[in-house]
């Protein structure tokens, strides 16, 4: 799916499916669209619509909801559905310093020492946590230990009152055969280090369950295809400049308006972007 912003008075959105238009009306990740026919998944439309270029995001949802059960019949319902969750859980004995409650929120990585820099030296993460709870906690784990969530989020389920000071030093995934014996993943050092249970378990989640819904929309009216204004071809305004020395991260951010921010691209991917190409070389092995 591509598209879900306003641009020149002008909504779009491309290839999307039946769960990706619920889903972006609703609000909600695509995997908690629940029901429905086996088509939601497989059928691609695309919805191109005028709307007045201030529209906020929340109305924009109420706006593509009206249009889903005006042109699809589209009947849904708020539900919860369990659903397999990475869970964070008090163990018998938390070994959690409470803290003083001194100082911003924050875990931070250790400084490296010499000895994580020796070459053969497996490198652990080793994070210290100031004055967190454990829903802040919750909320940083999977970012901070992304090799072992990809993306997938952590529900805090420990009911532990108040905010904590304490380090937690784990192995990264990819280094964990490396590293043998002296090696500790993230589950482990949570349980050993601070007297917490990081399990997977099925939690009550919210969803949007569809009851029915048609699988062609109602035709579009004649002479519609000329009514959404016409797709701007050029920046209103543009900054181009070098990114910041060193950098290696890539990133693509559109946010609401039509601002589109691009930041660490070489001229080719960017090139690749424009055109929409794809190709599984890499830009160091591909010639110039």
């Amino acid at each position: 799916m591509r598209g879900g912003f306003i641009r020149g008075g002008r909504y779009e959105l491309r290839n999307a499916t039946m769960v990706d238009l619920i889903g972006t009306a609703w609000g909600v990740d695509p995997d908690k669209v629940v029901g429905g026919p086996s088509w939601l998944d497989t059928d691609r439309f695309d919805v191109i619509a005028k709307a007045p270029a201030n529209t906020t995001p929340e109305w924009l949802r109420l706006m593509l909801q009206a249009l889903l059960a005006d042109r699809f019949k589209l009947v849904v319902r708020r539900d919860t559905r369990p659903f397999p969750e990475y869970v964070l859980t008090a163990g018998k004995h938390p070994q959690l310093k409470e803290s003083s409650g001194g100082g911003q929120s924050s875990c931070q990585p250790a400084p490296q020492n010499a000895q994580s820099t020796t070459p053969g030296t497996i490198p652990n993460a080793d994070f210290s946590c100031h004055n967190i709870t454990m829903a802040q906690f919750a909320n940083r784990l999977p970012l901070m230990a992304g090799d072992y969530f990809q993306g997938n989020p952590l529900v805090d389920l420990t009911q532990l009152k108040g905010s904590w000071d304490f380090t937690l030093i784990w192995t990264w995934r990819n280094a964990l055969a490396a590293a043998g014996t002296s090696g500790i993943s993230i589950y482990d050092a949570v349980g050993m280090q601070l007297g917490l249970k990081l399990d997977v378990q099925k939690v009550p989640m919210a969803v949007i369950a569809v009851d029915s819904v048609n699988e062609k929309p109602t035709p579009n009216l004649p002479g519609v295809s000329q009514t959404p204004p016409a797709i701007p071809t050029e920046f209103e305004v543009a900054v181009i400049k070098p990114s910041a020395p060193g950098s290696t991260q890539r990133s693509v951010r559109i946010e609401p308006g039509g601002r589109i921010d691009l930041r660490g691209f070489t001229l080719k991917a960017l090139i690749k972007f424009a055109w929409d190409f794809q190709d599984n070389r890499s830009e160091e092995h591909t010639s110039e």
